[in-house]
């Protein structure tokens, strides 16, 4: 539940935020969502696809980590 006026999904540290950010990228591989920012509003932090992508999510990328974790991810859901 968000305590922001905006309605968006908040994080309290940078590294639930990029956390948070390459779950969205293992579950919805064409996610457009890209960075974080801290909201004017309520002072947490919300994700965004505007921006420069977070360095986190490029390093996940190009280490193959995103289709790694997705692959995981499907033949976990498929055997369960």
């Amino acid at each position: 539940m968000s305590d922001c006026p905006s309605r968006k999904s908040i994080y309290y540290t940078e590294r639930e935020a990029k956390e948070a950010l390459i779950r969205i990228h293992v579950k919805y591989q064409n996610s457009s969502t890209r960075a974080f920012y801290t909201c004017d509003q309520c002072g947490y932090l919300h994700l965004t696809s505007s921006g420069e992508m977070d360095d986190a999510l490029k390093q996940a990328q190009q280490a193959g980590k995103i289709n790694q974790l997705s692959e995981s991810d499907h033949w976990t859901r498929k055997l369960s």
